[in-house]
């Protein structure tokens, strides 16, 4: 059976493989790339890290904090587990370029 290519995804209304990824550079690109987020991955780390924690650690008010975070949850970058935040693979990865 043939595989669908970008025209049938296109004929479908559905997103292609290519745009899929071209959709997801993007956004890690804009997640890298402002100041706020970069320095929440670097305080989250490896281990992972309370709101508190972070908070204690940026000079950053309630309404940045929840904006930027859920900005990260959303692009799949970052994951809250019972009250701690921790960075999800792609996460790891950004965390990886940006330091």
């Amino acid at each position: 059976m043939l595989e669908n290519d970008d025209l049938d995804s296109l004929l479908t209304g559905q997103t292609s493989e290519r745009e899929r990824v071209k959709m997801e550079h993007e956004y890690m690109h804009k997640a890298a790339s402002h100041p706020v987020r970069r320095q929440l991955v670097r305080q989250i780390g490896v281990f992972g890290a309370t709101k508190d924690e972070i908070k204690g650690a940026i000079d950053i008010d309630e309404k940045s904090f929840k904006y930027h975070t859920e900005f990260l949850i959303n692009g799949d970058l970052l994951d809250l587990l019972e009250g701690k935040y921790f960075l999800t693979e792609k996460g790891l990865e950004m965390l990886s370029n940006i330091k």
